[in-house]
């Protein structure tokens, strides 16, 4: 079994300054109760969190609009990461199956023996996904519930063995999607699933098989050298996620998709000056506002951050809330796909800017959402990526676009050599280190010079590769 080091998938740009970008929102006006009209689900959602107008990545993916749908009721989401604040105001509730899966702790962090967060990582991505909007913020699916499976420690590293085993436990425990705001805590400039394979290929085919969704933040370091800083999803049924900025640009810091079977973006937050430690007390508008865990304050604590992981549980939620309207796994994925807005660039791989509102609207007007080879099972049909194309639906819109099903053909998990210790860790706002020159697309290269930047690249392979051997993940280092 892989034990390469991983690590959050939350963006730290510097390690110095520490892993999230997290600030209390400012106090706003609450929004009323009777805000959205009830739609064909009947499932009006009838107040709203205090601060729910400072949180634009709802509104970017037309999250409020999409509630009058459905608010995901009955759907399990699984949350591997950090685990979560049980205390939680906005999450009280909500867990109703948690593990704790850390095999070796780092060093200052203790042993857990449940999924009570001790690092805010995972309650920052909890709450986008799924806060229930009594108090201070809202999810994007607040009637999903939540199976957290603590794998990662108090400085948001681990195993891929622990994060593999987290995937299992919440697919064991009903989870429809299994969000994954973590990565490898290599160097950044080349992911070693690019030589070694991805070692949660397994398991994601695994989880999909069982009809669960598996949805993986893309990575913060800009493609990395040549594009080789990405994370290789190619033949693996789960959806890579992209961040944007409150521009819907993809941010500064995000990896694009170029190697997955489903790939979208969503809100995750885009500073200019990079984000800073969590702390309660100030709203940071570039970022995303959600729940938080502090030890000072575990009950109402409201933090901003910005990375990939905050950008995978926008995804998560919106695909909770299509499988609270009926739909299997498979159409839930063509639903999100095709109502993509295609015109944000994101990657060859990317089908554009999630709409949650296109896509909840669409199963009912669409043939897009059709069954489409049952519910994920073992020799089912899967959708394809629906790419950009010119002319597409702006925000808000549906697109009638629906790529035709094809099989999924997973790749196996190919494990990190033997003797490799592969770190995972969880990112809220943080992620890989971001380069000096970020590499928004994959560079094409050409001549003589790709030959030598090849060369070069797989020295910092084989440099990678023996410092996963020696070393596991180190407080601060590499996230997402």
């Amino acid at each position: 079994m892989s034990r390469r080091p991983v690590t959050v998938a939350a963006k730290a740009r510097s390690a110095a300054a520490g892993r999230h970008r997290t600030a209390c929102a400012l106090v706003v006006s609450a929004v009323g109760a009777g805000l959205l009209a009830p739609g064909a689900a009947g499932a009006q959602v009838q107040s709203h969190a205090q601060y729910l107008g400072l949180q634009w990545g709802l509104s970017a993916i037309g999250a409020p609009s999409a509630w009058s749908y459905g608010t995901g009721a009955g759907v399990r989401i699984g949350i591997v990461d950090t685990g979560v604040d049980l205390a939680q105001q906005d999450l009280q509730g909500k867990v109703v199956a948690q593990t704790a899966i850390v095999s070796s702790p780092s060093p200052g962090c203790a042993q857990p023996t449940s999924a009570q967060d001790d690092n805010g990582h995972g309650t920052h991505v909890a709450g986008i996904a799924a806060a229930t909007g009594a108090h201070g913020t809202e999810g994007v699916a607040p009637g999903a519930s939540l199976v957290v499976a603590k794998v990662l420690d108090c400085q948001g590293s681990g195993t891929y063995q622990d994060v593999i085993a987290g995937i299992n436990w919440a697919v064991s425990q009903g989870a429809k999607v299994i969000n994954l705001s973590v990565g490898d805590a290599g160097t950044g400039l080349v992911d070693q699933s690019q030589v070694t394979g991805n070692p949660l290929a397994s398991a994601l085919q695994a989880a999909w098989n069982a009809g669960a969704i598996g949805v993986v933040a893309a990575g913060n370091n800009s493609n990395g050298v040549l594009g080789l800083g990405q994370a290789n999803f190619s033949g693996i049924p789960a959806v890579v996620v992209a961040a944007t900025g409150p521009n819907n640009a993809v941010a500064s810091y995000s990896n694009t998709i170029d190697s997955a079977q489903w790939g979208v973006a969503a809100p995750g937050g885009d500073d200019p000056n990079g984000p800073t430690t969590p702390a309660c007390g100030a709203n940071d508008t570039a970022e995303i506002l959600s729940t938080y865990w502090t030890a000072a304050d575990p009950v109402g604590c409201y933090a901003t951050d910005e990375g990939t992981s905050m950008a995978t549980p926008f995804v998560s939620g919106t695909l909770a809330l299509l499988l609270g309207r009926g739909l299997s796994p498979s159409q839930a994925v063509q639903a999100l796909l095709s109502t993509a807005n295609h015109s944000v660039t994101c990657g060859t791989d990317c089908s554009g800017l999630v709409n949650a509102q296109a896509a909840m609207a669409s199963v009912s007007t669409s043939s897009s959402t059709a069954p489409r080879g049952g519910s994920g099972s073992s020799g089912a049909s899967a959708p394809t990526s629906t790419h950009r194309s010119s002319g597409s639906a702006a925000p808000g819109q549906a697109t009638s676009a629906a790529p035709a099903s094809a099989g999924v053909t997973a790749t196996t998990s190919t494990s990190a050599t033997s003797g490799t210790n592969p770190t995972t860790s969880t990112t809220a706002g943080h992620g890989f280190t971001r380069l000096a020159a970020p590499l928004r697309h994959r560079a094409a290269g050409s001549g003589a010079g790709w030959w030598i930047a090849l060369v070069v690249v797989l020295a910092l392979v084989a440099a990678a590769t023996a410092a996963a051997r020696r070393r596991r993940m180190a407080t601060g280092a590499h996230e997402l």
